[in-house]
């Protein structure tokens, strides 16, 4: 996941006054210079925004002031590009700092002022005058001689204005502009309501039984009790391993009733103040808003998509839950066989264990956290031509943050960032941040800068991290979008890898997964953490012939929750008439499962305020990511003259050309759905 907008709380401003400014604001370098993130306080970030939007407001009246006739290439276009980068460089460096740090002040500062600057962002597309400056020079010789890519930055800069409300009267403006400072708050709170929950579930030992010892004795207490904190990598252990129902049942409620009910009602405003953005904008729905600039257009062409995947993936999903339902009542014939939200993931393994004879923790040894991540460097680097080296001494804003160069034909491409384990008060998902964008004036380039924001389990004290193969599919999709970031360095900054329409962006991640399901890729880094042996083919064999295990069911639920999304997003009267829980819970037999009584996960899916009418993104990108993986296929899966040149034709180019045109340029012929439904086995 690209995490390309900023997550908002509330600061009180009492701590802001007992610190002085500083002479040169160490957010604001815009260098190679790592920024001093052991150094920031609340006033260092209050400053930088302050400056930013004084530097913003500068450059505005100096692209509107031109005369007509005067206009040219330099004082308008690459004048917007610059107040973009200006805003993006330092919203990213904003949004890593509410996501990321221990001290709440700070991290609350950062919070308050992101929300500052989105509504700065926000009423910068109500600018009519800065509209009408880029209409006028649209329409003189110097914008048609321009080159591609700067007509391409200038058509979509003046769609994003047109649908955003230039061409509304004063009063239409500033109603929107109410409604947008709502959302941007809404979206803060209900990002600081999940990232600052917390809850925990006292067990017993005979409550964790199943569950490996070395796992579970971080949650043991000294009065012989078990105490585990409600976060992702515990919930999937209780999930995978607890052998007791009513221990997976507890779990999964409280996990799923993350943020609730303060959410509840954050989305149910959220959701009706989209609304009425959408109709004051002169359209019927958020989501035919929000696909104005998409590669599906329009939400028919979504539903269309959606809704022929659940027809296709319905017949197969009873099989796959009677194996599970078969063997629970097997197991446990004095429990009923119907099978529960908290029994799949048990059962899942179960199953794995008894029919294909692969015990998924016999899979863990072999993927240690440092070696994986080696191994992962290794293999990207031998297909796409660049070499990675760590960093050291550079400052981090969290003791266990690892630091990383990026380096093609000895050239340095970019600089990264890797925060891979939860901890109070962190961004609670996966997702790819921008620190610093790529930008060059004057011959000078400042390379990009990003991180992974993660949450992946960590061993006990003394004990190493090990990853599940699950877990090493996420890291290697979630560092396909760093790379495709620091790969990209256009000529105008506003065209980076996190500008590709958002139904695309996903692609060149999920393509990377595929890797980690092939034998000549892993065997180059899967070595047991102890003795250094390659995982057997044997092992990897069970694993691939298990892939497709569950695999009706796990895709129908990305589909469930696209039709959630969209649901909420483009059928509202629906939406309010049956409350969005209810919404939730209907839209769930289509898993063919009973909905998990008295949970409301919405309150903590965050893709509901970050990807608003786009998570269906997932499914429509990953028919284009299976494709091209289709050619590595073809010419050989670790062929580097195939790296090189899809380096070269989609993750160089960012979002300087269109995503249609740079698929066709790369595959040589228009993409298709033929290696998505081979890849589902169907």
């Amino acid at each position: 996941m690209l995490k390309k907008i900023l997550v908002m709380a509330m600061l009180s401003p009492v701590g802001l006054c007992a610190q002085t400014k500083p002479a040169t604001n160490l957010l604001l370098t815009r260098s190679n210079v790592p920024t001093q993130f052991d150094k920031v306080t609340p006033v260092i970030i209050a400053d930088a925004v302050a400056k930013v939007i004084k530097e913003s407001d500068a450059r505005i009246k100096a692209i509107t002031s031109v005369p007509a006739g005067k206009q040219t290439v330099a004082n308008t276009l690459i004048a917007l590009d610059e107040l973009n980068y200006g805003l993006s460089d330092l919203g990213g460096k904003i949004s890593v700092i509410e996501a990321t740090y221990v001290d709440d002040k700070t991290r609350n500062a950062a919070t308050e002022q992101s929300e500052k600057l989105s509504a700065y962002n926000s009423d910068i597309t109500l600018n009519v005058d800065l509209y009408n400056a880029l209409k006028r020079f649209a329409a003189t010789p110097a914008a048609k001689a321009m080159r591609p890519d700067q007509k391409k930055l200038l058509k979509e800069s003046l769609i994003s204005f047109e649908i955003n409300g230039t061409k509304l009267d004063a009063a239409g403006r500033a109603a929107l502009k109410r409604t947008n400072e709502k959302l941007i708050a809404l979206g803060s709170r209900f990002s600081r309501n999940i990232a600052e929950h917390k809850d925990s579930l006292k067990l017993t030992a005979d409550e964790v039984k199943g569950v490996p010892e070395n796992l579970s004795k971080a949650w043991k207490r000294a009065d012989g009790s078990y105490m585990v904190i409600v976060n992702g990598p515990n919930n999937n252990n209780i999930m995978k391993y607890a052998n007791d129902e009513n221990t997976r049942r507890m779990m999964l409620t409280k996990y799923y009733n993350r943020a609730y009910p303060a959410n509840i009602a954050v989305l149910d405003s959220m959701f009706y103040y989209r609304q009425q953005l959408a109709e004051q904008l002169g359209f019927k729905t958020y989501a035919e808003y929000a696909l104005v600039q998409k590669m599906a257009a329009k939400p028919s062409n979504v539903w269309s998509f959606l809704e022929d995947l659940r027809d296709k993936l319905t017949p197969h999903v009873p099989e796959a839950l009677g194996e599970l339902k078969a063997l629970k009542k097997q197991l446990h014939p004095e429990l009923d066989d119907t099978l529960y939200a908290w029994d799949n993931s048990y059962y899942g393994k179960k199953m794995l264990d008894a029919k294909y004879q692969l015990n998924t923790d016999e899979l863990k040894p072999y993927f240690e956290m440092n070696n994986t991540i080696k191994g992962m460097f290794g293999l990207y680097e031998k297909l796409f031509g660049f070499t990675i080296r760590e960093v050291k001494g550079v400052p981090v804003w969290y003791s266990k943050v690892k630091t990383y160069a990026l380096y093609k034909d000895g050239k340095k491409m970019g600089s990264f960032y890797l925060d891979l384990y939860p901890r109070p008060n962190k961004y609670t998902h996966f997702a790819c941040f921008n620190i610093s964008m790529y930008h060059l004036k004057d011959g000078k380039e400042t390379l990009p800068s990003g991180a992974l924001i993660c949450n992946f389990p960590e061993g006990a004290v003394g004990e190493p991290s090990l990853l599940n193969h699950g877990d090493v599919v996420t890291l290697f999709h979630e560092f396909g979008h760093l790379i495709h970031f620091m790969l990209s360095h256009p000529a105008l900054s506003s065209q980076s890898a996190f500008n590709t329409k958002g139904d695309f962006v996903e692609a060149p991640s999920q393509f990377l997964e595929n890797f980690t399901w092939n034998y000549d890729c892993l065997k180059l880094f899967a070595k047991h953490y102890k003795t250094g042996e390659v995982m057997p083919k044997e092992l990897f064999d069970k694993l691939n012939k298990a892939r497709l295990v569950g695999i009706s069911n796990a895709q129908m639920y990305q589909v469930y929750l696209s039709m959630l999304d969209f649901t909420y997003e483009d059928k509202y009267p629906l939406t309010k008439q049956k409350g969005i829980n209810q919404i939730s819970t209907d839209l769930y037999s289509m898993t063919q499962m009973p909905f998990p009584a008295g949970t409301h996960f919405i309150c903590a899916f965050d893709h509901l305020n970050s990807y608003g009418a786009n998570y269906y993104g997932y499914l429509w990108s990953k028919v284009y990511a299976q494709d091209i993986f289709s050619v590595f296929e073809k010419n050989g899966v670790l062929s580097p003259v195939t790296g090189a040149r899809y380096r070269k034709e989609v993750l160089e180019k960012g979002a300087t050309i269109d995503e249609a045109t740079m698929l066709e340029n790369f595959l040589g012929r228009k993409p298709n759905s033929d290696a998505f439904f081979r890849w589902m086995g169907l």
